[in-house]
């Protein structure tokens, strides 16, 4: 079994980071004001998504973690829109978190962020997936885009 760190593990990590750089070494200043009720409406949005997925889990139920055999292929609900919705939702909170502090060195942590997820995480989920449901998962990810 590959060990991997846990999502919201990375999810944290990259969260403190972001915070600490900007407390600091927060860099130029790229937006303040009003723009940062928009990352207040990302920061809901990524709180929304994975909740939901989580829902849509729950009712096909299957597991939650990464690392175990997927019980069931879910396709519903956010699933319909983004193969991986949990991981999108982390990456809108980030960004909204970005928008709000609004200095450039926050900004750092989400192409480092998107980088774990995408070429790491997101591929060890989908070769267990694909082992799991051949021609199925290989149709539903023809129809699905990774992320929207």
């Amino acid at each position: 079994m590959r060990k991997i760190i846990l999502p919201p593990l990375v999810f944290l990590t990259a969260l403190i980071a972001m915070i600490l750089l900007h407390l600091y070494q927060p860099g130029k200043v790229w937006q303040s004001g009003p723009l940062g009720y928009i990352g207040i409406l990302l920061i809901a949005l990524g709180v929304y998504i994975p909740a939901w997925a989580v829902r849509v889990f729950k009712q096909a139920e299957t597991n939650l973690m990464p690392y175990r055999d997927p019980d069931a292929m879910v396709t519903e609900g956010p699933f319909g829109f983004s193969r991986n919705p949990m991981y999108l939702g982390l990456l809108c909170v980030l960004i909204g978190v970005a928008v709000i502090l609004g200095t450039v060195n926050s900004l750092i942590v989400l192409p480092a962020f998107f980088a774990v997820i995408n070429w790491y995480h997101i591929p060890f989920e989908e070769a267990r997936m694909a082992a799991h449901f051949g021609e199925n998962y290989t149709a539903y990810k023809a129809k699905v885009r990774r992320w929207i």
